[in-house]
């Protein structure tokens, strides 16, 4: 498998979303035994890798973070952050 994805430049600390052409991203977590558990489908876990590596080589400062809600919708319950740390941590 070849996985291929172009990072766009996005404004300063500012970040967009790749989502399923038919959305069926599925994203939840909760805490057993004192553990978060996050759960996803496979839409989901592409999402969240391209989530990821926009973070990781894109142009964010410090303490960048990102909320993320129930199953990518902005009209669900928070359910996940997401915060880029200093490499220097």
């Amino acid at each position: 498998m070849t996985f291929t994805f172009t990072i766009p430049q996005n404004d300063a600390n500012q970040i967009t979303f790749d989502y399923d052409e038919e959305a069926r991203e599925q994203l939840d977590s909760q805490i057993e035994d004192s553990k978060p558990v996050v759960f996803m489908n496979r839409e989901g876990m592409v999402t969240m890798a391209k989530l990821l590596l926009k973070m990781a080589h894109g142009s964010y400062s410090d303490g960048f973070h990102v909320h993320l809600h129930q199953n990518f919708d902005a009209d669900e319950p928070e359910v996940l952050t997401i915060v880029l740390l200093d490499d220097k941590q």
